[in-house]
């Protein structure tokens, strides 16, 4: 007797090739619904028009469409000794050896419509109940909810089928969640939180070796391709994010950012990339070795000679020309990353950040501050050019990505020193003077925390440091200004703290 299979599809590549299989080489019977029918029929495919399958009992509402009672039985059958009968003759439903669902992505409702109402009218209930009842079933049902389990589907065993019924059900699972976060937003009910992981591939490992690592899709993803070298780390993906997130700062003009273990360790602007990523190289030579390094520009042939000159572990960009392309390709050291999603779309990507730890799941809104020059306060009687203006805009966008306490000391577009992931803002002042020694003068420096001392004062005196930007806000507020006022030292206060652990 022919085996048989329900299929009902809203993503149809490869169905016709599949659906041809099923009958000429498997001897399947398809029934299908909807469109689906449609296709098939008109691709000459032998096909029952599930609506034939009436709903008798008219117990299932009108939404159900052509999924009856009987369908829905027949999935749920156990086999040969569990053959159902119509009350019309001409249809004998025997059970369902296969079911073939996809559902319409729920982002793709959301992107059709703003409308709560229309979203949910359009959500495909009778496909969630043959898959939920074919997953069930799965010791005689394989269920099939995507195209790419087409053929590794047609031969599963007990397990490979149980394999599939997983899939299902996390499948439907994740869409009930999605469904919940667009009414739980509607309403302002955040009662419950929900994670939808979808793993993607198994890393090589994670921050260590002996730590396993995978990457799973999490919501609106960037879309990148690697065009040269092997896949990406653990780590290369947690470097690549942050020069990413550096270089989105400044979409608009020619930025580079070089990040060595999640920090930054070079950035700057320039009239062209070039001269944009040596002054960026130029901050921190030696961490800028075995770094990856984020471009705002497509890397030309010019930058590309210097990057293959020296290690790199990744290069990430909007796009490259074709001869820095061919620069790299005897070079398999080196990662090339092509952004293919805009910064300034990457931009909104990240609007939650999690934390998993066994105290809990901490959630917090992405820090998206934004510095507007008209809201700013100029606290000293010195006033800032202004061209320091401009780079204490630029240096507290540097800073803002910068591990907390930092603090940046820039000038002409360009980081001299980053300190970070200091215990106390007296000693990242410190240490960022220290390193930048003279090009310290005449320069802005930029810290991500209240300043508190007047010892960071009398530091950045002693260096001839010219502007001061900081969040401002402690009580020690006036003492600051005065000596700043002493010495003719400029200072900026935001109101805006950027911690970052």
């Amino acid at each position: 007797m022919k085996r048989r299979a329900f299929i009902s599809v809203y993503d149809k590549v490869g169905l016709i090739d599949f659906a041809k299989n099923l009958v000429e080489k498997f001897d399947y019977e398809i029934v299908a619904s909807g469109d689906t029918f449609d296709v098939l029929k008109n691709a000459d495919i032998e096909v029952i028009n599930a609506a034939e399958f009436s709903n008798t009992s008219g117990l299932l509402s009108n939404e159900y469409n052509a999924l009856s009672e009987t369908i829905l039985a027949a999935v749920l059958s156990n086999g040969e000794n569990s053959r159902i009968m119509t009350d019309i003759e001409r249809v004998a439903i025997k059970p369902f050896d296969m079911v073939v669902v996809n559902l319409c992505p729920f982002e793709k409702l959301k992107l059709e419509s703003e409308n709560t109402d229309e979203i949910i009218e359009k959500i495909d209930i009778a496909g969630f109940t043959l898959l939920r009842a074919a997953a069930k079933n799965y010791k005689n049902v394989t269920v099939i909810t995507d195209k790419i389990d087409y053929y590794v589907a047609l031969n599963a065993n007990e397990f490979g089928r149980l394999k599939l019924a997983i899939k299902a059900f996390n499948l439907t699972s994740n869409y009930d969640k999605s469904v919940y976060s667009l009414l739980a937003e509607e309403s302002g009910d955040k009662t419950f939180k929900t994670f939808n992981f979808e793993k993607l591939k198994d890393l090589q490992y994670g921050e260590n070796p002996h730590q396993k690592g995978a990457v799973y899709k999490a919501g609106k993803m960037v879309d990148y391709e690697v065009i040269n070298g092997k896949e990406l780390t653990f780590n290369n993906i947690l470097n690549v994010t942050e020069a990413v997130n550096m270089v989105s700062e400044f979409y608009d003009v020619n930025c580079v950012a070089i990040i060595r273990h999640t920090k930054p360790c070079g950035v700057a602007l320039g009239r062209s990339l070039y001269e944009a990523y040596t002054k960026a190289f130029d901050c921190d030579p030696i961490s800028s070795f075995y770094g990856v390094v984020g471009f705002s520009k497509p890397v030309d042939e010019e930058v590309a000679k210097h990057l293959n000159s020296m290690s790199v572990e990744v290069v990430v960009a909007p796009d490259y020309d074709e001869k820095a392309v061919e620069l790299f390709k005897d070079n398999s050291d080196i990662k090339l990353v092509k952004l293919n999603t805009s910064l300034k779309e990457y931009r909104r990507l990240t609007v939650e950040e999690i934390i998993l730890t066994p105290f809990g799941a901490l959630v917090q809104d992405r820090n998206n501050s934004e510095l507007d020059k008209d809201k700013f306060k100029v606290v000293t009687r010195e006033k800032p050019t202004p061209e320091q203006i401009e780079d204490a805009v630029f240096a507290w966008k540097v800073v803002k990505h910068a591990k907390t306490n930092s603090v940046v000391i820039a000038k002409d577009f360009k980081a001299v020193a980053i300190a970070q992931g200091q215990t106390n803002a007296i000693t990242a002042v410190e240490h960022a003077l220290d390193y930048a020694c003279d090009n310290s003068k005449e320069a802005v420096l930029a810290s991500d925390a209240v300043l508190t001392a007047e010892d960071c004062i009398y530091s950045a005196v002693q260096s001839r440091i010219s502007l001061i930007i900081q969040p401002g806000g402690s009580i020690k507020d006036q003492s600051l200004i005065d000596v700043c006022d002493k010495y003719g030292i400029s200072m900026i206060t935001t109101g805006i703290r950027n911690y970052r652990q």
